[in-house]
């Protein structure tokens, strides 16, 4: 926990998120205390945590953990993943269910598309939040997904009112594990700007769309998982400093 906090700090970040499932073993032998004085040494926040599945039959086991750390570490969003059970309107009410129970924490629930789960594309998550109409229930579109479910920029065109949270990293345009989606996501992301993807033109029309919305970095790599953390941290906040920089030009 020092050290990812340190590299986030080294590097200028002053948010991280926190995986939910990582912290209910890291609660096995610690207690929230221990978290607090470790983000005040650090001078970071917790801004997101994520994810738990929030439209399946059975309540995740996770939600009642997700629901302790909202409610201490106030954090601006959690992200929620499919399946969903039944039908869209179906997974609505139970999405819904888990924005109102987080509401009074202030806490957003941004759902995101993967293409390896039946809420694959960004219009079928917008059609869930549609349908629950809840004001703290939004999309996280992560640009890798969009990429690899083949989808073109203009996909996005009527959904930006519903997207929240913009998820960043790069690849190729070339699906490198095609047999399994869910482990190239797992594998195989580059860092801002080393990659393929067209971040410029996302970035410009998330400023046209939505500039209110936030971001995210989620980089996983198994190569980058092998070097220094605060060699990755720095990097991938250098990468995003020069997409947003060229976000920025008319060229």
């Amino acid at each position: 926990m020092e050290i990812r906090f340190a590299a986030a700090r080294d590097a200028g970040f002053v948010d991280v998120g926190l995986s939910v499932r990582w912290m209910n073993q890291w609660l096995q032998t610690h207690e929230l205390a221990e978290l607090d004085q470790i983000l005040e040494q650090f001078g970071v926040r917790v801004a997101e945590l994520e994810a738990i599945r929030v439209m399946g039959e059975e309540v995740d086991p996770l939600e009642d953990l997700a629901a302790l750390l909202a409610e201490h570490l106030r954090p601006d969003r959690l992200q929620a993943v499919g399946p969903y059970s039944g039908s869209e309107s179906e997974a609505a009410l139970r999405a819904g269910r888990v924005a109102d129970r987080f509401a009074r924490w202030n806490v957003d629930v941004v759902l995101e598309p993967l293409p390896f789960t039946n809420m694959k594309t960004p219009s079928n998550a917008a059609s869930i939040i549609h349908f629950a109409d809840r004001p703290n229930l939004s999309m996280c579109l992560d640009v890798w997904h969009l990429y690899r479910m083949g989808l073109p920029l203009s996909h996005l065109d009527d959904l930006w009112p519903y997207i929240s949270t913009l998820q960043f990293n790069d690849g190729t345009l070339m699906c490198e594990y095609p047999e399994d989606l869910r482990e190239d996501c797992l594998r195989n992301r580059r860092i801002p700007g080393l990659g393929e993807f067209d971040l410029v033109g996302i970035l410009r029309a998330r400023n046209a769309h939505r500039p209110g919305s936030t971001f995210s970095i989620e980089v996983i790599s198994t190569e980058l998982k092998a070097q220094d953390p605060f060699l990755t941290a720095l990097q991938i906040a250098e990468g995003l400093d020069t997409v947003l920089a060229a976000s920025r030009t008319d060229s």
